[in-house]
C-alpha cells in the first residue's frame, strides 16, 4: 500500500513540476511556484480541525480514510491529465494534496495498531519510510520517461492507475483502535505537550523548513546555471537516496542513542553540509547537500514519529498527528517561500540553510535533553500532567478516560 501511495505521489509531483516550473520562463516560474506554495497551505486548514478528529472518533476510520484517499486521487489524477494548461489545475492539485495528507496522517496513526508483536514504532516507521523512498523513486523515474515521451498527461494517467490499484491492499488494513464510544470526550491538548515532545516538534519544524528551503533554492540555482530539469533530477535523486539511507540507519542509531539525540544530530549534520557547500557550488556539491538533508530529515522524522506514537493517547492520535503535520507544513512552505521570494546566491543560500538548522538546535536542545524520561522521571512528569491538574485549570485527559486512558497515558517507550 505504501509503495503504491509513494509511487503515485511521485508521478504527480513530476507532472506538476514540469507544468509549473520548467516549462515557463524563470520569472514566471517564481510567480507560479509562489501560487503553488500558497495552495499547499490550504489542505491543512481542513486537515487539522476536521479530518483528525473525525478519524479518531470512528472505529476503522483510519482504514476508511486511506481507501477513500487512494480512490479520490485516482479520479482527480484523471481529471488533471486533461487540464494541466488551465486554471482548474490548481483546485485539482489542491484536492490531490488534501487526500495525500489524509493518507499520511491516517497511516502514521495506524502504525502502532498494525505492528507485528514485539516490534517498536521506530521499526514500523523505518520500513514505511524505506518503502516510500523506493516507491517514490520508481514512480518519479517512470513519470520522467512518460513526460519525455508523451508529456505530463501520460504521467497523470499512470498515477491514476497506481492509486486505483492501491485501493485493493487498503481494504485489507487493520481497522485501528477508534473511539466511537468516546466520541464526545473533551481533550485538553496541553496534556500532550510534554517538554520533549514539544521540543521535538520544534526540531522537526526546523528540519522541514530546511527541506522546503533547499528544495526550491536548488531548483532556482540550478536553473540559473543552465542545468535545467536534468540537473534538478540528479539532486532529487540524491535527496531520495539520502532519505532511504536515513530511514534505514535510524533504527540502528536508535540502539545507541535516544530519539532526542537523533533529532539534534540530524540538524547538526545539515549545518556541517551547508557550511561545506557554501565555499563553492556546483552540481556535485548540490547533490551531496541534498543527500545529507534527505538523510537527516528522514532519520529525524522517524525519531519524532516514534516520540509521538508513544506519548500521544490512542484516542487522539489522529488529530495529534494532524496538528503537528500542519505545523511542519507551515514551516516547509515558509522555507520554500523564502527561497522563492529572495534571489539567494549559492553562498548566501547555503548559509541560510545552516542558520535554519542552528536555530532549531538552539530552541529545542534544552527541552529534548531535559525532557527525556529516565527511570520514571520523564514518565512521572507526563503521568502527573495527565492524571492531575494542568496549569490552565480543568481536568486532564487521562483523568477523564478512567483506568484505560491512564494506562495509555503512562506508556512512554524508551
Amino acid at each position: 500500500m505504501q509503495v503504491l501511495h509513494a509511487a503515485g505521489d511521485g508521478m504527480v509531483a513530476v507532472a506538476l513540476a514540469n507544468t509549473l516550473f520548467f516549462a515557463v520562463p524563470l520569472g514566471e516560474a517564481r510567480d507560479k511556484v509562489a501560487l503553488y506554495l500558497a495552495l499547499t497551505m490550504a489542505p491543512f486548514a481542513v486537515l487539522s480541525p476536521l479530518v483528525g478528529p473525525w478519524l479518531d472518533r470512528r472505529s476503522g476510520g483510519y482504514r476508511v480514510a486511506i481507501v477513500v484517499a487512494a480512490a479520490g486521487r485516482a479520479g482527480l489524477a484523471v481529471l488533471l491529465s486533461t487540464r494541466t494548461d488551465r486554471l482548474s489545475l490548481y483546485p485539482l492539485a489542491f484536492g490531490l494534496l488534501v487526500l495525500s495528507r489524509v493518507h499520511g496522517v491516517s497511516r502514521s496513526a495506524l502504525v502502532p495498531d498494525a505492528l507485528p508483536p514485539g516490534k517498536a514504532p521506530m521499526w514500523g516507521n523505518a520500513w514505511l519510510a524505506v518503502l516510500s523512498v523506493a516507491g517514490g523513486a520508481l514512480g518519479a523515474g517512470v513519470a520522467v520517461g512518460a513526460n519525455a515521451a508523451v508529456g505530463p498527461d501520460l504521467a497523470l494517467w499512470l498515477a491514476a492507475a497506481i492509486f486505483g490499484w492501491a485501493v485493493i491492499p487498503g481494504v485489507r488494513l487493520p481497522r485501528g483502535v477508534g473511539t466511537e464510544t468516546e466520541g464526545t470526550t473533551s481533550v485538553d491538548y496541553r496534556t500532550l505537550l510534554s517538554s520533549r515532545l514539544l521540543a521535538g516538534g520544534i526540531a522537526m519544524a526546523a528540519s522541514r523548513a530546511g527541506v522546503g528551503f533547499i528544495t526550491f533554492l536548488m531548483a532556482f540555482l540550478l536553473r540559473g546555471q543552465g542545468e535545467g530539469s536534468k540537473g534538478f533530477a540528479v539532486v532529487i535523486a540524491a535527496a531520495g537516496i539520502g532519505g532511504f539511507l536515513g530511514s534505514a540507519l535510524a533504527p540502528v542509531l536508535r540502539v545507541v542513542m535516544r530519539e532526542s539525540v537523533l533529532l539534534l544530530g540530524s540538524l547538526a549534520v545539515v549545518i556541517g553540509a551547508a557550511l561545506w557547500a557554501a565555499g563553492a557550488f556546483d552540481i556535485v556539491r548540490a547533490a551531496v547537500v541534498a543527500l545529507v538533508v534527505g538523510a537527516a530529515s528522514g532519520a529525524g522524522r522517524l525519531a519524532f514519529d516514534s516520540l509521538l506514537q508513544g506519548d500521544a493517547p490512542s484516542a487522539v492520535r489522529g488529530r495529534t498527528f494532524a496538528r503537528y503535520e500542519t505545523i511542519f507544513q507551515l514551516c516547509w512552505v515558509g522555507g520554500a517561500g523564502l527561497a522563492t521570494a529572495v534571489p539567494f546566491s549559492s553562498r548566501g543560500g547555503m548559509r541560510t540553510l545552516g542558520a535554519i538548522a542552528a536555530i532549531g538546535i538552539v530552541l529545542s536542545v534544552r527541552g529534548l535533553l531535559r525532557g527525556r524520561p529516565s527511570s520514571g522521571g520523564g514518565s512521572n512528569e507526563r503521568t502527573t500532567s495527565e492524571s492531575g491538574k494542568s496549569r490552565g485549570g480543568g481536568t486532564a485527559f487521562a483523568s477523564r478516560q478512567g483506568p484505560r486512558g491512564r494506562a495509555r497515558g503512562r506508556r512512554v517507550p524508551e
